[in-house]
């Protein structure tokens, strides 16, 4: 049994962005001669989420208006955004740089996971169909972290 693993770094444009991260997970179970075993996709971030899921851009559009405009929309009244009486230990480290990002935290716990877990089988990952795995920004645009790691055997 082996165990390895790689960070992504994956630059983001927009508050809605969403990369499609399959190709990049396959490379990696290539260069890893990664045979049979389990492949996990880890995001860092608490307003990112990783989803399997069709690439499509109507279900795109229709996920973003559904959770930004209709659920979770920046427009709404969140507690997280009122400073006077959120948790210090939870402000970004620069003064007078703070996230007002309420609705990206509650869309994360609506739209997911930090994580996804695919079983590899010969060297391929056992994806349905349609299935890819998405990595979404839900807050701004800026660099993200992704740790892709691979526990089985490889050939």
């Amino acid at each position: 049994m082996e165990f390895f693993s790689e960070i992504i770094t994956i630059h983001t444009a927009d508050p809605f962005d969403i990369h499609d991260l399959t190709e990049s997970v396959e490379d990696f179970l290539k260069r890893h001669s990664a045979h049979n075993g389990l492949v996990n996709v880890y995001t860092t971030h608490t307003t990112t989420a990783l989803k399997i899921n069709e690439s499509e851009k109507g279900f795109f559009q229709d996920l973003k208006r559904i959770l930004f405009e209709e659920l979770c929309s920046p427009e709404k009244e969140y507690v997280h955004n009122d400073l006077s009486v959120r948790d210090p230990k939870t402000m970004c480290p620069i003064k007078g740089h703070e996230c007002l990002n309420g609705h990206s935290h509650v869309a994360q716990m609506l739209l997911g996971s930090a994580s996804e877990t695919i079983p590899v089988e010969n060297g391929k990952m056992r994806l349905g169909r349609w299935q890819r795995i998405l990595f979404f920004e839900l807050d701004q645009g800026r660099e993200r972290t992704v740790i892709v790691s691979f526990t089985g055997n490889c050939v």
